[in-house]
């Protein structure tokens, strides 16, 4: 009995002193004029944001192309862990439900490295659309190792 006892007295008592000793001075600093307790300061804060960097940017795009006008895109990529890798660049027809594709390309063993090069490398991506409507573009880069993937979408208009 005597060993709970010190035991309650050596654990217990310092937890309580100080949650007391804590509850007195805060008192006390709230009993000053102007001082407020704000238990969740964050609203005003804002935090530095850096300029984004787009890993997947369209060169070329018009919003909108007149019937069997050629659409003819470069495709810049920002991301250095995809500096080789597969490209894939589909349009879709979005009037329709599901969304057909009405154009598919894969450009294999896209390897720009330090150049900072617009894709397809030696060759060129140009699609002509035959009929009016809206039309969304999806540029796909895959890694060498196909472990990982960007994508970017962009809308057009065919007249």
């Amino acid at each position: 009995m005597a060993i709970q006892n010190t035991a309650l007295l050596v654990f217990l008592f310092p937890v309580i002193m100080g949650m007391a000793f804590g509850v007195f001075v805060l008192s006390g600093v709230l009993t000053q004029p102007d001082r407020e307790l704000n238990m969740w300061p964050f609203e005003n804060i804002s935090i530095p944001t850096q300029p984004t960097i787009e890993d997947l940017k369209i060169q070329g795009l018009l919003s909108q192309y007149s019937v069997s006008a050629p659409i003819e895109i470069k495709i810049i990529v920002n991301n250095s862990d995809f500096e080789c890798g597969d490209l894939y660049i589909t349009i879709y027809e979005t009037t329709t439900s599901p969304k057909q594709a009405v154009s598919q390309n894969g450009y294999f063993s896209q390897c720009f490295s330090t150049n900072k090069l617009a894709l397809p490398l030696d060759d060129t991506f140009s699609e002509k659309i035959d009929k009016a409507g809206e039309y969304e573009l999806f540029v796909e880069m895959n890694d060498n190792n196909y472990e990982k993937i960007i994508t970017k979408t962009a809308k057009f208009r065919v007249q």
